[in-house]
């Protein structure tokens, strides 16, 4: 095996053994650090009564209100779980025969997970069938339906039967599994009266969440379920885990077709020993991963750091306490070079908010990549324009080897660390001929963000947060399987079979005091799977030039009322804004600190006077062509514009287009504020101009030019083009109408088609 594809097993073992478990056994872990005795929920008695027949050493518990939630993923291929759980199972013959039973299939139910001293992992069920009467007479059809065997334990009828199944019922309780010694330890439990409602930390957790429609993990026993799943290799790996927090309460989203989330927190108390802790000195943030990262990325982890100092005081904590600072200090220790700063100096030095340790298709060779994040600042925004991810940036060589890793651990210290290239706000690190590739274009030629867009994980990206994890389950497979053991990887192939696209991703969030985590598994047959790659771009290069120049004038301004032209003018130099006549002689002059955003348009207010309106410094400003200000004005812009006003009358009332730092553009009122019910516009490419209005059959559209291709947009923001991933149209495309709803176009490819501005679809000419 390739020594880059064990290192991507090894780096999924340990930032994401969670999200690799989870699809195998539906296991993962998040955290909190709020004290939950405040809210805890009443338990009813029946729920109470089933929790007491779950053994002490079960590792999860997953909680489901209703028999018939988990039914689907064992007999519907287009589910999420279909393939991966095991037909021919003794516990899933059972509740495929019980879905026969409308009675029965309602009935609460609870599986739990437990280690075996074979080194196996069995499943235990317990079905309350105290609302159920119809569940009885199922489960008796059943023993009758099948040669058995009984005999008495702990006052209870437990039957063997000839498929592997052990069941009993104990009171309103049917306990079974393919294992009789959980069986038995389940019976011995509630004679016993005791259970796992004795762990405390547990009980807090199933009070806080109410149980049903919840999967509890007990982080300490982790460790059990790689014995169980994983190879031998891979066993060590569950320390991280097992140190992540202490009991993890999650909700289940069973119920939809091609997702399988959770989302939900931890305990851990604030304690420096488990890891989660790190996150309670962080606020969530936006993640630009999705911008910079291509399409085929196979796995990726990007940490949102916006305080790096509390960042590493907390990790310190939790490697002290945990007796590892010693080990972590002399890594660091040996990766300092000469005359250079110690690698906690330096990362903090770097003012990096984002940082993303990635497993990279990069001109056809797997690489691992580092992506560090650093927002410029407003004056270097202003001063050069926004930069966009594919122009043609330089290569050197990277000085700083080991930094990385030595302080944010093992996930992050797989690059090679060759050579980087800056590309706008990104530090991309790696191997020479991959930071060549990236240079040059090709590497990034279809961003992730784009490529996730119209697929069940579209809004992954769009979610503030302060660690993201993503996992291609379907272009990685053949790297992932090698971290379990023979049985789960015959499952995990057998899945992957009925789906042309499976994702999973995992977003933890630090908010009011806890850290949340939102898991989501996504596995369905799109009708068209997205693309990888540009085939228009494949094999050569492109530089695209994304700075704004800002334009000083002369702006020509044609009175709406009068017809008369003038021009208005802005110094370089001095930036005085003069104002010209017709036959450009100056009418006056007025001395600024700042530069025109690159417009200027004209409004005429209800004291029936033209004003010239333009933006400086943030703040919009209508003069008079006499050179004084409307009343109330200048008026402050919230956001950073690097472009605008466009104005636009909407109904008798005024609207400005601007452009901010961020490549957003937005819709504005004369007073600064945003439009109700507009959208703002977040182009995946960079945009050079705002948005113009155009009319096809009666209805008003937005065009946008941006330096890739033409976007259209309803007049709420909402995009029309967005459908059209895999054919975009041409950026100086002329858009003609043709029959009743379809325009013509051309293509990035020149070929001109049609498009439906209705549905967003195409149609061959």
């Amino acid at each position: 095996m390739k020594r880059s594809k064990r290192i991507l097993i090894y780096s999924v073992a340990v930032a994401v053994v969670a999200a690799v478990i989870a699809i195998v056994l539906l296991v993962n872990g998040q955290d909190s650090s709020e004290n939950v005795s405040s809210k805890l929920r009443h338990l009813d008695p029946a729920t109470e009564a089933a929790y007491s027949a779950v053994p002490a050493d079960a590792v999860v518990v997953m909680d489901f209100e209703h028999l018939w939630e988990i039914l689907p993923a064992v007999t519907d291929t287009s589910t999420f779980g279909y393939g991966f759980i095991d037909a021919s199972a003794p516990l899933v013959k059972l509740q495929k025969y019980l879905a026969d039973y409308e009675g029965a299939v309602e009935a609460h139910t609870l599986f739990s997970i437990h280690y075996s001293a074979l080194n196996e992992i069995s499943f235990l069920q317990i079905t309350d069938l105290s609302g159920c009467p119809d569940g009885f007479s199922a489960v008796q059809h059943y023993i009758d339906s099948l040669s058995h065997t009984s005999r008495k334990y702990n006052g209870c009828d437990l039957m063997s039967f000839s498929n592997g199944l052990n069941l009993a019922i104990s009171g309103n309780l049917l306990v079974a599994s393919g294992s009789v010694i959980c069986v038995e330890s389940s019976l011995r439990h509630l004679a016993n009266n005791s259970s796992i409602l004795d762990n405390h930390e547990f009980y807090d957790v199933l009070r806080e969440a109410g149980g049903k429609g919840c999967m509890f993990v007990n982080h300490k026993q982790i460790g059990k379920l790689f014995s169980g799943s994983a190879s031998y290799g891979f066993l060590k790996y569950s320390d991280f885990i097992m140190r992540f927090a202490s009991w993890s309460a999650l909700d289940m989203n069973a119920r939809q077709k091609n997702i399988f989330s959770f989302s939900g927190v931890c305990k851990n108390n604030g304690d420096p020993i488990n890891f989660s802790s790190i996150y309670d000195s962080q606020r969530p943030v936006e993640s630009n991963a999705g911008k910079i990262l291509p399409a085929s990325t196979v796995f990726g982890v990007a940490v949102q750091i916006p305080s790096m100092k509390g960042y590493q005081r907390a990790y310190q904590n939790y490697l002290e306490v945990n007796k590892k600072l010693s080990s972590f200090l002399s890594r660091n220790e040996r990766v300092t070079l000469p005359e250079k700063e110690t690698p906690a100096e330096w990362i903090v030095s770097q003012g990096f908010s984002e940082i993303i340790s990635a497993f990279c298709l990069v001109g056809n060779k797997y690489e691992w990549v580092t992506f560090c994040y650093k927002k410029a600042s407003l004056f270097k925004r202003l001063a050069s324009g926004v930069k966009n991810n594919i122009e043609h940036p330089d290569v050197f060589d990277f000085e700083y080897k080991g930094y990385i890793g030595a302080v944010l651990g093992e996930a992050f210290s797989h690059c090679p660390e060759d050579s980087y290239c800056k590309i706008g706000e990104w530090t991309i690190i790696g191997s020479k001929r991959c930071i060549s590739e990236f240079a040059s274009g090709k590497a990034n030629a279809v961003k992730l963000e784009g490529y996730l867009r119209n697929t069940p994980a579209s809004s992954f990206f769009e979610e503030k947060g302060n660690a993201k994890v993503l996992v291609n389950l379907r272009e990685g497979s053949d790297t992932l399987l090698t971290a379990f053991n023979q049985y789960f990887r015959g499952r995990f192939k057998e899945s992957l079979k009925h789906k042309n696209f499976s994702y999973a991703t995992i977003n933890m969030t630090a908010e009011s005091g806890k850290t949340i985590a939102d898991m989501n598994y996504y596995a369905a047959n799109l009708s068209a799977v997205p693309e990888m790659f540009n085939p228009e771009l494949s094999g050569a290069s492109f530089f695209i030039d994304s700075t704004i120049k800002v334009g000083l004038g002369p702006f020509t301004l044609v009175d709406p009322q009068t017809g008369d032209t003038n021009y208005l003018t802005q110094s370089k130099k001095w930036l005085s804004i003069f104002l010209s006549d017709k036959n450009r002689r100056d009418l006056w002059g007025i001395p600024f600190k700042d530069t025109i955003r690159g417009m200027v348009d004209q409004v005429v207010l209800s004291d029936k006077r033209t004003y010239m309106a333009f933006i400086l410094s943030n703040k919009l400003h209508l003069m008079s062509k006499k050179g004084g200000y409307a009343g109330g004005y200048p008026k402050l812009i919230e956001r950073p514009v690097v472009l605008g006003p466009r104005i636009i009358n909407e109904g008798g009332e005024y609207r400005m287009f601007v452009l901010d730092t961020n490549n957003i553009i937005a819709k504005l009122t004369l007073d600064g504020e945003a439009v109700s019910g507009w959208n703002d516009i977040h182009a995946p490419e960079f945009t050079h101009n705002l948005p113009e209005i155009k009319e096809f059959f009666g209805e008003k559209y937005l065009i946008l030019r941006t330096v890739g291709s033409t976007r259209i947009y309803h007049p709420n923001g909402i995009e029309i083009t967005s459908k059209n991933i895999r054919k975009p149209i041409a950026n100086d495309s002329q858009l003609t109408p043709a029959e009743d709803g379809y325009i013509k176009v051309m293509g990035v490819d020149g070929k001109e088609f049609l498009f439906n501005l209705k549905s967003g679809r195409i149609k061959k000419l």
